[in-house]
């Protein structure tokens, strides 16, 4: 598992299920740029990750570009 920059391995495997699910769709051909698409897809997850008590820096910045790394 790579690590997010989340403050704990709970958190680090909850930001990696969306990281993977971001790069699975980031796979896809359609009309669209896949890649954007999963992107947005991901840092909506990541805003509902972040509003739960205890994972609050799932939208800090050092997350979004470890996921995004992740998923390009």
């Amino acid at each position: 598992m790579k690590d997010f920059a989340m403050f704990t391995a709970e958190g680090n495997q909850l930001v990696a299920r969306i990281a993977t699910a971001g790069r699975e769709l980031a796979g896809v051909d359609g009309p669209n740029n896949p890649t954007e698409l999963a992107w947005n897809w991901c840092l909506r997850e990541l805003e509902k990750l972040g509003a739960a008590e205890g994972f609050e820096e799932a939208t800090d910045t050092a997350v979004r570009e470890a996921v995004y790394d992740f998923i390009i």
